[in-house]
């Protein structure tokens, strides 16, 4: 590793705080999503005018590779100082304490690890879970070997995170002088410190590079030993797979078969680390313990029973007080396949397939040091169910359709795209599909303004190799499909005797059977999941009240209302409920209604073009979002969990 310092000029030492802090972050080796902490003792005048002493430390919810100097919380240092006399404070005793001490309230939580920072005499102290450090200190070598090693370096025992642990920071905070280059946690990672945040971050990297050099020359350049021949990855148990970690809520997974997952899933370590633990106890939260390591001739869902049981026979020895987590494993490595995560969102299931490659590649260097070692099983469970993050869980609800994947048809624009972005901030994954290319950039637009898991993918539904890649695209990259949203299709206004059979075929490949391709993919996929669905026909007025030259739109729709009726019978008894929602005149961002065809239908009918778009019995204009909570209600389980087969018109009153 490389110091990456510039010299530059600083405005205060918060914003040298800042500077100093995303370079580490910046680091994937050094920190991971959130994890590590930094901070910085300052002088500022308190709300009476009076000059006290600060601790800026890292709050609740920062990046150090993007945190701004609004994600440092202050705290009062002679109020963190006083605490040195304290014998012993529990977590909830010590996060109180921390709260009674910031300078202002409204700031960030402050990391639990806020102690440390304030009982270290320097100016600046960085924290990181550097993984050449943790490849040491999971390693069966000891304090000396470490020193030895690294250099002048003080080396603590593991302890978790909290008070118990700063205290006994404190008790070798003792032994630091001018020669000390930083504190080792055991299993935990590295602190250093200075006077300046240079001098803190490039003791860091200096260490972090003595590590890194005696790994390369232990290790060298060996790799995984392949046990396993490479097998694409079959997709049709994707679903199945989703089914069963999915039993008690539903699940997004992520999937990788890039080389370096293929290395690992093909290798005897892979099997071998199963019970070997993650990298460092912070990610016990999030990864388990174990994971699952699944051969080609095991039974996918014996095996995820086995470990969801083994899992919750460990909790009950193990833990008291507390709800059990989820019993099913976060990770999945496939024989020579590559490697799967799941989690409540995409987000987690990225977060939890970075944390297991850092621990793959950590407990890979420790088992050549010396025997990988990690935590007991009841200092897992222990950090597994530390009561703090047990408190943020009760006061976390997570959002209706959170787990979910929906998939909207013809959501380039009008109905479909304000759906899709009711579903997404909602907390469904959703994947937007449209015959036009645009679609791609329409998803990541709405991803990027809600923050949400938005995909597009560019697909002709009438043609159905095309739809069929769609699915294969949806299943390698969320896992499967809950929601179904038919709502592409095409319109062009004639009456009877000057319509084409070209034309009429046109209606009928895209709103019949382009919705039933779709619909039949759907149905697959959600009945190799069992665990329910939703499909949603948007299909029109037309259906219960014709209106004259609709021919070839009205009677392709109502092929595609009684394919519903068809899901509804055929699917009920896998929980998979199919409803139509039966809109119209709805205009706004709508292409069927481009060039020309409303002002064509409001002459049709000798009206002008406002008279036309508010022709109901409410005498106002029908919007995309009344289509779109119609469409929520419906898919929500506690609404509309009993409902199937029925239809919900959203047209004004039919005058």
């Amino acid at each position: 590793m490389r110091s990456r310092w510039e010299e530059r000029e600083f405005k205060d030492e918060v914003d040298e705080r800042v500077y100093a802090s995303r370079l580490l972050g910046s680091e994937p080796d050094l920190v991971l999503h959130g994890g590590g902490n930094t901070s910085v003792k300052v002088t500022e005048t308190d709300h009476t005018g009076k000059r006290i002493e600060v601790l800026r430390v890292k709050g609740s919810g920062s990046d150090l590779s993007t945190i701004e100097r609004s994600g440092f919380t202050g705290l009062r240092l002679l109020d963190l100082k006083a605490a040195q006399s304290v014998e012993a404070m529990s977590d909830f005793e010590m996060m109180d304490y921390l709260r009674k001490s910031m300078v202002d309230p409204a700031e960030p939580a402050p990391s639990v690890e806020t102690f440390m920072h304030a009982f270290l005499p320097f100016r600046f102290v960085d924290h990181s879970h550097s993984d050449s450090i943790l490849s040491l200190t999971n390693a069966s070598i000891g304090a000396k070997e470490i020193r030895k090693i690294l250099g002048n370096v003080l080396f603590v025992p593991y302890f978790p995170p909290g008070f118990t642990l700063a205290k006994k920071i404190l008790e070798v905070a003792g032994s630091i002088d001018n020669n000390t280059e930083g504190i080792v946690l055991s299993r935990h990672g590295l602190f250093t410190f200075g006077n300046s945040a240079k001098e803190s971050y490039e003791k860091h990297v200096s260490l972090v590079t003595r590590a890194e050099e005696y790994i390369s020359k232990t290790v060298g350049d060996r790799k995984p030993t392949r046990s396993f021949e490479h097998a694409k990855i079959d997709t049709d148990k994707i679903s199945e797979l989703r089914g069963a970690v999915s039993a008690r809520r539903k699940k997004v997974l992520h999937i990788s078969t890039n080389p370096v997952d293929i290395e690992i899933s093909s290798s005897e370590e892979a099997v071998r680390f199963q019970k070997a633990g993650p990298a460092t106890p912070d990610m016990l939260i999030r990864t388990k313990y174990d994971y699952l390591f699944l051969r080609k001739e095991d039974s996918l869902k014996d095996s995820v029973l086995r470990f969801a049981e083994e899992y919750e026979k460990e909790f009950k020895e193990n833990v008291r007080g507390f709800p059990m987590h989820d019993p099913y494993p976060s990770i999945i490595v496939l024989e020579g396949s590559g490697i799967i995560t799941q989690a409540p969102s995409y987000r987690e299931a990225k977060i939890i397939y970075d944390q297991f490659i850092h621990s793959f590649r950590v407990n890979f260097n420790a088992s050549i040091i010396g025997k990988q070692q990690f935590i007991s099983r009841k200092e897992a469970f222990d950090m597994e169910y530390w009561p703090l993050e047990e408190a943020k869980l009760k006061k976390t609800s997570p959002r209706m359709l959170q787990g979910s994947v929906s998939l909207v048809t013809g959501s380039g624009g009008g109905i479909g795209l304000v759906a899709a972005e009711k579903l997404a901030v909602n907390g469904s994954c959703v994947v937007l599909c449209d015959v036009s290319p645009e679609v791609v950039q329409v998803a990541g637009e709405l991803s990027s303004r809600i923050r949400g898991d938005v995909i597009g993918i560019r697909c002709d539904i009438s043609r159905e190799d095309e739809v069929l890649a769609m699915f294969n695209e949806v299943l390698m990259k969320f896992g499967g499909v809950d929601i179904l949203f038919n709502n592409a299709g095409i319109l062009k206004s004639s009456p009877i005797d000057e319509l084409s059979t070209e034309e009429m075929d046109r209606h009928y490949r895209v709103n019949s059977m382009g919705t039933f391709i779709v619909t039949r993919e759907a149905f697959k996929t959600m009945k190799a999941q069992g665990i329910g669905g939703n499909i949603v026909f948007n299909i029109t007025k037309n259906l219960t009240h014709p209106g004259s030259g609709m021919a070839a739109y009205g009677s392709t729709k109502a092929f595609a209302a009684q394919l519903c009726h068809y899901v509804s019978k055929e699917g009920g008894k896998f929980g998979i409920r199919s409803n139509i929602i039966n809109p119209d005149k709805i205009f706004r961002g709508s292409a069927i209604w481009a060039n020309g065809v409303l002002e064509s239908r409001a002459r049709a009918k000798n009206q002008t073009v406002e008279e036309y778009m508010t022709s109901n019995l409410l005498r106002r204009e029908v919007l995309p979002e009344h289509v779109a909570n119609v469409l929520l209600a419906l898919v929500d389980e506690n609404t509309f969990g009993a409902t199937t087969d029925t239809m919900i018109p959203v047209d004004g009153g039919i005058l």
